[in-house]
C-alpha cells in the first residue's frame, strides 16, 4: 500500500509541475549572476535569446487576469444580494477574496514578466 502512495504522490508532484511550468517561464532561464565572468555572460546570452516567449506568457496571464477579475466582480456581486446572516454570506465572502488575491497575483506575474523582458530587451552587457 505504501509503494501506491509513493506512486501517487509522484505523479500528482509531476502534474503540479507540469502545470507550474505551464504557467512561469522561468524554469527556461539561467542565473546570469553567479559563477565566473565567462559564465554569467554566456548565461545573461541564454536568456536574452529566451526572452521571445515572454510575450506568450504574459498574454496568457493577462487572460488569467481578466478571468480573475469576472470572477472578483460575480461574486462582489452576489455579496450585495445575500444577506450577511446567511451561511451563504460567508462561503461567498472567501471566494471573492480569493478572486481577488487570484487578480492580484496574476497583476504582479504580469508585472515581472514585462520588467524582464524590457530589461532583457534593452539592456546589452
Amino acid at each position: 500500500m505504501e509503494c501506491n502512495d509513493r506512486s501517487l504522490w509522484r505523479r500528482l508532484a509531476l502534474r503540479l509541475q507540469y502545470i507550474w511550468r505551464l504557467a512561469i517561464p522561468f524554469w527556461r532561464f539561467r542565473d546570469a549572476g553567479r559563477g565566473t565572468r565567462e559564465q554569467r555572460i554566456a548565461n545573461y546570452r541564454h536568456n536574452r535569446s529566451q526572452r521571445n516567449i515572454l510575450p506568450f506568457y504574459v498574454w496568457k496571464w493577462v487572460g488569467i487576469a481578466v478571468c480573475m477579475f469576472q470572477i472578483l466582480r460575480l461574486f462582489s456581486g452576489l455579496m450585495t444580494t445575500t444577506a450577511i446572516e446567511s451561511a451563504n454570506y460567508l462561503c461567498v465572502t472567501v471566494f471573492c477574496v480569493s478572486a481577488g488575491i487570484g487578480f492580484a497575483f496574476s497583476c504582479i506575474v504580469i508585472a515581472l514578466l514585462t520588467s524582464s523582458y524590457v530589461f532583457l530587451s534593452c539592456v546589452k552587457k
